[in-house]
């Protein structure tokens, strides 16, 4: 049997968000005996304990301003070294940033690299400067990513995100989630997992929850924080909003919390309520459908394709809150089609957007870039 090959990721950021949690999946479910994988992180944070649990060998380089053009090629010399030093076969870039240090990287090794865009970027010319720059692939995360980039002459193969529901299956219980974050427990509750930025929506997720609460003895749950030191006032919006509309003590700002308290905030709510004004996908969402959770959520690109309305969930117009607060109380009042649209939403996610799924079709592009046939057998190494 031949060795793995190596190959690296290429993160921008030290920080975990959607497209990093979406890596470490992939990370944790790659087939180990066709490849051994490595992350060279751009620039220090916690996201580098994820990746050393997963046993996966992570090196930091020293952070810089990205148009600090003599930090750019001092990180793009260090992954050439790296290349060398550990005879990496193939590059992914995750998110368009990193395709920069990827490429110029690719021009002066000779190893392929592909890039996976998470959302449309904004005409720029520096973006223009950037698109400008080879690459051997280009995955997006979802149809409407990929149509933004066909002006520009990237062509995007399609891999939607996928879930891992035995991970999320390492939960932590409902009752301690209560205890340590003082959320009544004999309540209803509407959660929505996401980082604090305006167009996650919030404001409408709070407004919502006061149209249910008028109606059902609710508790809204937000998790998630402010990423990367953005949108902190926002935060502080948010909580006075929730004052002004008589909600304070029906809604609980749990701010960052680990995964497994994440996903058991999933686990344990009613309804999902997923108020993002714009949505490539909704890992949050997907999550919930496969804990057997439906959701309530505006129809943007990743919602609608993953929410079929009628069956697994519910969608609003995007920005109707009038919509989103009646789908709110119908999903709130019918307890039994709750437990009906939840096994259906379940059901579409292990068909659909499994990381399983995702991971496979991840591994075809490496194979093809490297030249490598298709393993013997299946689920190898996982």
């Amino acid at each position: 049997m031949s060795a793995p090959v190596p190959i690296a990721w290429i993160s921008c950021v030290g920080e975990k968000g959607g497209a990093e949690t979406l890596m470490l999946e992939c990370l944790r479910a790659l087939d180990r005996n066709q490849f051994a994988p490595h992350v060279i992180q751009l620039r220090p944070g916690p996201l580098e304990q994820d990746l050393l649990a997963l046993a996966v060998p992570t090196f930091v380089l020293r952070e810089h301003r990205m148009r600090n053009l003599p930090g750019v090629m001092g990180a793009v010399r260090s992954i050439c070294r790296l290349i060398n030093d550990h005879g990496l076969q193939l590059l992914h870039c995750n998110a368009f940033r990193a395709h920069a240090y990827g490429s110029l990287a690719r021009r002066f090794t000779g190893v392929p690299s592909l890039v996976t865009v998470h959302s449309p970027e904004e005409p720029s010319w520096f973006n223009r400067l950037l698109l400008a720059l080879p690459t051997d692939a280009v995955i997006a995360n979802c149809t409407a990513t990929a149509d933004a980039f066909v002006p520009y002459g990237w062509q995007c193969e399609v891999v939607w995100p996928g879930v891992n529901e035995a991970q999320l299956g390492r939960h932590a219980l409902r009752s301690t989630l209560a205890f340590r974050y003082g959320i009544p427990e004999h309540r209803p509750w509407v959660t929505m997992c996401a980082r604090i930025q305006r167009h996650k929506g919030q404001q409408h997720f709070l407004r919502a929850i006061a149209a249910a609460a008028r109606h059902a003895d609710v508790q809204g749950v937000l998790v998630g924080a402010p990423l990367f030191g953005l949108d902190e006032d926002y935060l502080v919006e948010l909580k006075a909003l929730a004052r002004s509309l008589g909600i304070a003590d029906r809604v609980t700002f749990t701010g960052f919390v680990p995964d497994a308290d994440a996903a058991g905030f999933l686990a344990a709510t009613t309804v999902l309520l997923h108020t993002a004004l714009r949505e490539d996908f909704g890992l949050s969402l997907a999550e919930a459908n496969v804990l057997g959770v439906p959701a309530v959520a505006f129809a943007t690109v990743g919602p609608a394709v993953i929410i079929r309305p009628g069956e697994t969930g519910w969608l609003a117009p995007v920005a109707d809150q009038a919509a989103l607060d009646a789908a709110l109380i119908e999903a709130l009042s019918e307890p039994e089609r709750l437990i009906q649209f939840g096994r259906a939403a379940q059901e579409r996610i292990r068909a659909n957007f499994s990381i399983t799924r995702h991971v496979q079709q991840t591994e075809a592009i490496y194979r093809r870039l490297l030249r490598l046939p298709a393993p013997s057998g299946t689920d190898a190494g996982r």
